[in-house]
């Protein structure tokens, strides 16, 4: 018994093209130790008012190369547990050892401004938060808390 082959279209094989894309994805968040691409989904610094400073691990891992303007908002330490609490406002903040900039329109640090290379990127960034140690001595005895926002935005 004779068999004849055929295929749709004029040969007698078959083809298909597939195609795909890589999406992309921004990740960004403070991190378990510094230069490890392990994100913390809370983290608590307990020394914040150390003449240092209190120190915060901080990262972006990304695939895209889109130019990232990356601000931070943070609130004056505020004494807690009593009717009127005393503030102190956080003095300067650096990114490594880079003062960033203080917008005092919108209340924001500047942080980073850039662009990532191609490809799955991470880095990694020492933000150190700092006040005024003389405002620390001068203040009243309790508990102060502070919070830190970090907000990404696109320069496109």
């Amino acid at each position: 018994m004779a068999m004849s082959l055929g295929a749709v279209g004029s040969s007698t094989s078959v083809s298909i093209r597939l195609t795909t894309s890589v999406p992309g994805y921004l990740i960004h968040g403070f991190l378990t130790a510094p230069s490890e691409a392990t994100f913390e989904e809370s983290p608590t610094v307990n020394d914040a008012f150390n003449p240092n400073g209190a120190v915060l691990n901080y990262g972006i891992k990304t695939n895209t190369p889109i130019p990232l303007i990356v601000n931070a908002t943070i609130s004056d330490f505020e004494q807690q547990d009593v009717v009127n609490p005393a503030m102190i406002p956080v003095s300067e903040v650096k990114v490594g050892s880079t003062p960033a900039t203080y917008n005092s329109g919108d209340g924001n640090f500047h942080l980073l401004n850039f662009t990532p290379t191609p490809g799955t990127i991470f880095y990694a960034y020492t933000l150190t938060i700092l006040v005024d140690q003389a405002l620390v001595n001068s203040s009243p005895v309790g508990s102060y808390k502070s919070t830190v926002s970090i907000a990404i935005e696109t320069d496109q």
